[in-house]
């Protein structure tokens, strides 16, 4: 760049990019400097003074357009050899959990576990995506060798496929097929050195935790690479890799249902699930970060955080979305109820699984089709009310009303049609989070609006395991044909799941709705800010609170 005058950096991490500007600019007056500070890229483009540069920004005066839009263009392109490692880790990441969920979600009934103990499992398996805060803080704070997310990425995965070796190692995964039962549902028996459900147990919450911190990586690269797309292009970033995810467990959870029944199926799977992250090293090896030469201190990165989420531009829509989360309370006697009045195979229990699956994956390709036009107020409407009719459908079926469909098909159209409708919902929530990332705390600030939801979630799966005891759905219950406290349950749980329609005025209508209440100071509040930040330490707590008293106390929430 020719008569280039360097402004100022945001008070961010520097990276080698912005210091080899610096070096080539030709004249730096000091005198001039003023603060720019986290300003949004628009404003920044029509002062005509944003000078980007990769994993970074630097602020210069200058007319160098072209090579600006070159340098944004190549942050971009996710295909790209340096770029190729964040879609791909996305799609190992899908083809990981795809593997494995169909697994935990069969594999207990096999081994004789309760239900108490199957719950346990499926919480500890979901738990470290509670923790997703401090893996982006983590890193944010600690870079090894200047690089703040490809060595934890990497990390991530030798976790993941270390944890699985002692269930590969010290156990035996083979299923003895035996004769049907009066449902005839497949009967398979365990040999006597198959795993402990405290091995499974442990084995898959590290595993997991593996996952979910090469998971806060690759979100912290691509929030910082959303940050740079022009209006028109907003959640392009976002939409390639959380449909990348979602194809690699459209393809490998079908492929896990599949093999389960062979005799060796577990064993397969698991060892598969080991294998298949080696394949990322090579594009792990070519992804390029550039490295940070002056880190933010973690005082500041704790200001800066602060300062983000007392702005009501964060604690407002993200207090809708943790409400939004809580409130999808699902009817926890379901599961049971296909199973042991309607019949429903192992198989057709992982088949709605998969569908449901796909058809999220379906919903975010819907939205950036033939949805991004929908403010998030009139989405996030038309959802609930939509969710809320087809919960209804529960009724009918559990009356026996499917208008001659088989029940398989009729269940479908209602848990499917959720996940549908939740990932129609799931690109506007992530756009609305990267534009309330502060630069410099990237890995930690989306990890905690990402950390809002997942803790959420887990709260609701706590409320809708305590809602068991309010009405007798136990299977003895259902088994005698008893179905009436399922029936409550389930019009209890759908008034849950529409209740937040109430507060839709908490949601923005776009982004421009969000970058106007972040420009207007006035709308800071350290009391919004705190009582966000309470809300979700504690939904953390509780969410290990449960992890911890369903490994000492299976059941004591309700479960059989």
């Amino acid at each position: 760049m020719n008569n280039v005058k360097r402004r100022s950096y945001s008070k961010a991490a520097v990276t080698e990019s912005e210091l080899e500007l610096q070096t080539v600019a030709t004249s730096i007056s000091d005198d001039d400097d003023d603060t720019v500070g986290n300003r949004n890229r628009d404003s920044l483009r029509d002062d005509g003074i944003l000078c980007l540069v990769p994993d970074g920004m630097s602020f210069c005066d200058g007319d160098d357009d072209d090579d600006d839009k070159s340098l944004i263009e190549r942050e971009l392109q996710l295909y790209r050899l340096s770029n190729l490692g964040v879609p791909l880790n996305y799609l190992f990441v899908g083809l990981v959990q795809g593997l494995v969920y169909p697994l935990i979600n069969v594999y207990p009934l096999d081994l004789g576990a309760t239900e108490a103990q199957q719950t346990t499992l499926l919480t500890l398996n979901g738990l470290p995506a509670c923790f997703k805060i401090f893996f982006g803080f983590w890193s944010d704070n600690m870079p090894i060798g200047g690089l703040r997310r490809k060595p934890y990425m990497l990390f991530g995965w030798a976790l993941a496929v270390a944890s699985l070796l002692p269930v590969l190692l010290l156990s035996d995964l083979s299923l003895v097929p035996l004769s049907g039962d009066s449902n005839n549902r497949q009967q398979r028996l365990a040999p006597s050195g198959a795993p402990t459900m405290p091995l499974l147990c442990s084995c898959f919450f590290l595993s997991s935790c593996g996952v979910w911190i090469t998971d806060v990586m690759a979100d912290s690269l691509v929030a910082e690479k959303a940050k740079l797309e022009m209006d028109k292009d907003r959640g392009n970033t976002q939409a390639i890799c959380y449909a990348v995810r979602g194809l690699g467990f459209a393809i490998t959870s079908p492929l896990s249902t599949w093999l389960y029944n062979g005799d060796r199926g577990p064993h397969v799977i698991i060892l598969m699930a080991l294998l298949l992250p080696l394949c990322f090293f090579p594009a792990w090896y070519h992804l390029r970060e550039h490295k940070v030469i002056l880190p933010m201190s973690t005082r500041e990165q704790c200001f800066e955080l602060w300062n983000t989420v007392c702005s009501r531009a964060v604690w407002q829509p993200m207090g809708f979305i943790f409400l939004y989360c809580a409130m999808f309370v699902s009817n926890s006697a379901w599961k049971q109820f296909l199973e042991t009045v309607l019949g429903f195979t192992s198989n057709q229990l992982n088949a709605l699984m998969i569908i449901a699956g796909v058809l999220a994956f379906a919903g975010v390709v819907s939205y950036k089709l033939f949805l991004t036009s929908w403010s998030w107020r009139r989405l996030y409407l038309f959802g609930m009310a939509l969710n809320g009719a087809f919960s209804a459908l529960q009724l009918l079926l559990i009356k026996g009303e499917t208008f001659g469909l088989d029940p398989f098909f009729f269940a479908l159209g209602d848990d499917a049609m959720m996940d549908f409708i939740l990932g129609t919902q799931l690109l506007p929530m992530c756009v609305m989070m990267v534009n309330l990332v502060p630069t410099g705390v990237e890995g930690a600030s989306y990890a905690l609006y990402t950390t809002t939801s997942n803790v959420a979630g887990a709260l609701s799966d706590s409320l809708s395991t305590m809602l068991l005891r309010i009405w007798d759905v136990s299977k003895e219950a259902l088994i005698q044909g008893d179905l009436t406290g399922l029936t409550k349950l389930t019009i209890l749980t759908t008034v849950l799941q529409t209740f937040p329609i109430l507060f839709i005025g908490l949601l923005p209508h776009s982004v421009e709705d969000i970058e106007r209440m972040r420009d207007n100071k006035s709308y800071s509040s350290s009391l919004g800010g705190t009582i966000f930040l309470l809300v979700v330490a504690f939904s953390i707590l509780w969410a290990v609170f449960v992890g911890f008293m369903n490994i000492l106390h299976p059941g004591w929430m309700g479960e059989s």
